[in-house]
């Protein structure tokens, strides 16, 4: 039985509390052991504001928001899953002082805006990803203010203390536990720190697809950011894309599938979607670098990048395509309601082609869903699956077949967006 959503009650700074998350979130099923640490050991006095920097589904945010009178608890984080059950969980929780917004740049805060800073960084987002985020916080920390970051030793700890010394104020580590270092900097109204170049997270990579050349910007944080990854490459060589289908990429990130599908389907209307706000961005700009952001088709723009929990933005819309290169380490919680809403998103003979290293179980899902899922291409690691909805069935009719896809569909709940 295929989960679409955890309840989590554990007791944080000795209250018990009840939190709700979703899979392809950080910790998803449990509070970890650096979000404890964390919560247990950042000193809030009254009156502080805090940040906490990548909040996720809120945990941090919820232990500390009665930690004094009179704080203010500001959560931000880059990914709309993280911020939509943010949101659900201060509000089951009677979370009054907590404000919730979707954004990776922290250009909304003035300068000097918060008392404390908390980071329990996106390890998988990799070293560079992390350097930008102490960066991008830095200004927005007030002189004698204090960032709190945690990370294991063997996962950058020190490179990250390293980098809180550089640009905050001298680093040291205030507790080690289970392999973790938890570290504080405290803003230097003295010393001046380094001066922050946001450009040297930037980056482009150079490439050639379905005999076009490309060029595509991205930046720290994004999958594949220095080269092509081989199979976003075999996926868009294996996709049949007619000039007038409608096409959406689920999982975008900086844009090339969807940019590469635009001018097969040179006629037709393109949507790619990110759960990320960072990936959207680039992928918005990639958009216009390749003028594809004039035309529009039926009243809507022919090509274009939102942010989405898969289908969420496109509710109603059906298309003749759907492409996918999702994160090689989505679970099935992850993989299966993408497979259950394509079908639904489908037209009548419309195809969903899915790359992925590990296949054989999400095979079966398919199978089940469509009825029907072919090899179309295999090279190294990688497997383009493609299936075709073959009937006109209303949406999700086929997904009902089995127990198991039942349960994930009516189950795939998603809180109030109120963003």
């Amino acid at each position: 039985m295929v989960k679409s959503s955890y309840d989590i009650t554990s007791k944080l700074r000795q209250q018990e509390r009840t939190l709700r998350a979703v899979g392809g979130l950080f910790s998803k099923d449990r509070i970890a052991k650096s979000t404890r640490i964390l919560i247990d050991n950042v000193n809030v006095k009254p009156g502080d504001t805090v940040l906490d920097y990548g909040c996720g589904y809120g945990a941090v945010g919820v232990a500390l928001a009665d930690s004094a009178p009179g704080i203010d608890i500001c959560m931000v984080d880059s990914d709309i899953r993280a911020v939509r059950w943010a949101q659900e969980n201060v509000r089951a929780n009677g979370v009054e002082n907590a404000h919730i917004v979707l954004d990776h740049t922290l250009d909304r805060y003035a300068d000097g805006y918060f008392n404390i800073i908390t980071l329990n960084p996106p390890i998988e987002d990799g070293t560079e990803a992390i350097f930008e985020m102490i960066d991008r916080a830095r200004p927005k920390l007030r002189n004698g203010g204090s960032f709190y970051l945690i990370a294991k030793v063997r996962k950058g700890a020190k490179s990250y203390m390293r980098r809180l010394s550089e640009t905050i104020g001298p680093a040291k580590v205030i507790r080690k536990s289970g392999g973790y270092w938890l570290m504080r900097a405290e803003r230097s109204p003295v010393r001046s720190p380094q001066p922050i170049n946001l450009s040297v997270y930037e980056h482009t990579v150079e490439t050639r697809l379905r005999g076009r050349k490309y060029t595509f910007c991205t930046r720290a944080g994004i999958f594949s950011r220095k080269e092509m990854d081989e199979g976003t490459l075999l996926l868009i060589e294996s996709v049949d894309v007619m000039p007038m289908n409608s096409v959406i990429d689920v999982g975008c990130g900086y844009g090339p599938i969807g940019i590469a599908a635009a001018h097969l389907a040179s006629v037709g209307r393109v949507v790619m979607v990110d759960t990320s706000a960072r990936a959207v961005e680039c992928a918005s700009h990639n958009i216009t670098a390749h003028h594809l952001h004039h035309a529009r088709k039926n009243g809507k723009p022919r090509v274009e990048a939102v942010v989405s929990d898969r289908f969420d933005a496109v509710r109603g819309e059906r298309f003749d395509r759907v492409i996918s290169n999702p994160p090689f380490h989505a679970g099935v919680d992850v993989l299966y309601p993408l497979v259950d809403q394509a079908y639904a998103h489908l037209r009548f003979h419309g195809k969903m082609y899915l790359v992925l290293m590990r296949y054989v179980g999400i095979k079966r899902h398919i199978e089940k869903v469509f009825g029907n899922c072919s090899i179309v291409a295999q090279e190294g690691k990688h497997t383009v699956l493609m299936a075709e909805r073959m009937t006109e069935d209303p949406p999700g009719m086929r997904n009902y077949r089995s127990a198991s896809t039942r349960e994930s569909r009516t189950r795939h709940a998603i809180p109030p967006k109120g963003l």
